[in-house]
C-alpha cells in the first residue's frame, strides 16, 4: 500500500480520500465515518495525536490512518484495514499487557516509531484499549471492539461543510 493519497472532492457532501487500487485503471474512494484526536499516552499529556476512520465506498471494508500530532512527532499517514488491528486485538487476552509494539506489524515495522504508540493513542479513545494498572504505557483490550466494529459499520459518513 502507497503512503500518498491525494484528495478527491466530495460527493454530495461526504468526505472521500483516493487510495491506490489494486487495478491500475480503477480509482477507490474512502468516505470518513469520524475525524478525532486522541491524547497522547504519556500521563498528563495534553497534546494530540489526529486520526480518522473511514469505510470503502464500494467494498465497505473500514479504514483507520494517523492524521498527525500537535505537538510535532512524525507518523505514516496511510489507510489501513481496522480488521488487520481487530485481529491483533482478537489475539491479546484481557488480564495479559501488552505494549503498543504489537501494532508495529501493521506497517511491517517500517515507518516512523511514532505509529504504534499514536494507533495505541487512538484506540485507547475509542475505548478499544486501556491502560494496564501495573506496567507503565502497557494496554488491556477492553472486550468491546467486536461490538464496536458492528456499530462502526452503521455509521454514516461525516457531511463536510463546502470549502
Amino acid at each position: 500500500m502507497s503512503t500518498k493519497s491525494s484528495k478527491k472532492q466530495p460527493v454530495a457532501g461526504t468526505p472521500t480520500e483516493t487510495i491506490p487500487s489494486t487495478s491500475a485503471t480503477t480509482l477507490n474512494t474512502i468516505e470518513i465515518l469520524q475525524t478525532a484526536k486522541a491524547l497522547k499516552l504519556t500521563p498528563g499529556s495534553t497534546s494530540t495525536v489526529g486520526y480518522e476512520l473511514g469505510r470503502h465506498s464500494e467494498s465497505q471494508v473500514l479504514f483507520i490512518r494517523l492524521t498527525g500530532s500537535d505537538s510535532g512527532g512524525l507518523c505514516s499517514k496511510e489507510w489501513f484495514e481496522l480488521s488487520t488491528v481487530m485481529a491483533l486485538l482478537d489475539q491479546q487476552s484481557p488480564d495479559k499487557p501488552f505494549s503498543s509494539a504489537l501494532f508495529k506489524t501493521i506497517w511491517n515495522n517500517k515507518g516512523s516509531s511514532n505509529n504504534s504508540a499514536f494507533l495505541a493513542a487512538a484506540l485507547r479513545h475509542q475505548g478499544l484499549i486501556k491502560a494496564a494498572p501495573e506496567v507503565r504505557f502497557a494496554h488491556l483490550i477492553t472486550g468491546t471492539h467486536t461490538a464496536w466494529l458492528e456499530q462502526l459499520k452503521t455509521t454514516e459518513p461525516t457531511p463536510q461543510s463546502p470549502q
